[in-house]
């Protein structure tokens, strides 16, 4: 049996001549606890919003985007697709064509984000999952139809196809005309139907819409030419690896960018909050820790007598000093166990029955999301933590 442990075992909440040193281990171990669950909660809860913005912009931001090093278009002829196709393992893939136009309807007019694309993109995409009104379709019976995101929907008042009409006018410059000599000349106009509008967030609600990828290079005075091809990868697939293949692949001439790489600031400004966050509860903790040196300092000087008996029965200093780093060992371990605990005992009831409501969000509560690494992230700041103030005394 392990001697040091058991007097630290025997002396961590023992009756004492003293009850205020049995109050301060037990602030000590609350210390450590709260501060272990609101690690656990904090962590989890930057996961969930991470998680949130990553569904809110994979729509339109396939796992891997490759687009021309310069200029705006590339000939799609200058890609071997299926080359393309077998090195960066992918399930799927969509010739992109993305520029901006006017639209009109009515009197109601507004510029927005023409995304033209194949119809497998709509599957990419899980564009039905984010349908608002009508049908998640790119043709109905004679023509190919327009997806409107809702906010440009309401803001022109366009309505969905009904098969006689087809209210919405697409005006784009001709490419290599001047608009102050052509003047009307110098636009391409198409009028297609609405075949139904999605909602993802206000951002692209407001600004994009979806076209057949052949209209779009119609309108355009495009030439097999297209703005990027888009990639669909297999779920927890390494989409770093993917695009270091392709790029190998590809040369110079093209890039090769992952959805993250796309929207790098947004992703590390998240991830740059949460271990900001991390670090700001690790030195509250840190605080927090002098309460376990005040508590192993007052039980120290309680049980001199105790370790001078120790003393006199052959114990060694290092007995003693153990003895005292297993009671503090065991603070931390105590209240880490019990704040891990409890935090994940909150962040299951957040996921089950949203007990922190998120008001005018796409989400109606906050969203949470452990992750095992995190947990191990905790646990070892918490006893480096408690290690070192138990060290001190």
């Amino acid at each position: 049996m392990n001697l040091p442990l058991l007097f630290a075992r025997r002396y961590l909440l023992a009756k004492r001549k003293h009850q205020a040193i049995n109050l301060i281990t037990l602030i000590s171990i609350a210390v450590i606890a709260v501060v272990t669950a609101a690690m656990v909660v904090v962590l989890s809860t930057m996961n969930g919003i991470g998680e949130l913005v990553d569904s809110i912009y994979s729509p339109f931001d396939q796992d891997l985007t490759i687009t021309p090093r310069e200029g705006k278009t590339m000939g799609m002829d200058s890609l071997d697709l299926a080359a393309v196709m077998q090195r960066s393992r992918a399930v799927s893939s969509s010739w992109i064509i993305e520029e901006n136009v006017l639209l009109q309807s009515g009197e109601q007019q507004a510029v927005a984000r023409m995304k033209g694309v194949q119809e497998q993109y709509l599957e990419m995409s899980r564009m039905g999952s984010y349908l608002y009104s009508g049908d998640a379709s790119l043709r109905n019976a004679n023509s190919g139809t327009a997806l409107l995101g809702l906010g440009l929907k309401s803001d022109l008042g366009v309505p969905l196809d009904d098969g006689v009409m087809t209210p919405l006018r697409i005006s784009a410059p001709i490419r290599g005309k001047k608009l102050s000599t052509f003047e009307k000349g110098a636009f391409e106009r198409m009028d297609v139907a609405v075949s139904g509008s999605f909602s993802i967030n206000i951002d692209f609600d407001t600004q994009y819409f979806l076209l057949p990828f052949e209209l779009a290079s119609n309108v355009l005075h495009y030439h097999r030419e297209a703005s990027a091809l888009e990639l669909d990868l297999p779920d927890k697939a390494d989409l770093d690896e993917g695009a270091r293949e392709v790029q190998a692949l590809l040369g110079p001439a093209y890039l090769v960018r992952t959805r993250y790489q796309k929207n790098a600031l947004m992703y590390s400004t998240t991830q740059s909050e949460k271990w900001f966050t991390f670090l700001v509860l690790s030195f509250i903790g840190a605080i927090g820790a002098f309460n376990i040196i005040a508590s192993l300092t007052m039980m120290m000087i309680e049980k001199r007598e105790d370790m001078r008996v120790l003393r006199s029965m052959g114990g060694t200093s290092g007995l003693t000093r153990s003895i005292f780093l297993f009671e503090g060992i065991l603070i931390v371990g105590v209240g880490a166990a019990i704040g891990i605990g409890l935090g994940l005992l909150l962040c299951l009831l957040q996921q089950h029955f949203g007990i922190i409501a998120l008001t005018g969000s796409v989400v109606g509560s906050y969203p949470v999301k452990v992750l095992p690494t995190d947990l191990v992230f905790v646990l070892a700041a918490v006893v480096l933590i408690g290690g070192l103030a138990t060290w001190v005394p």
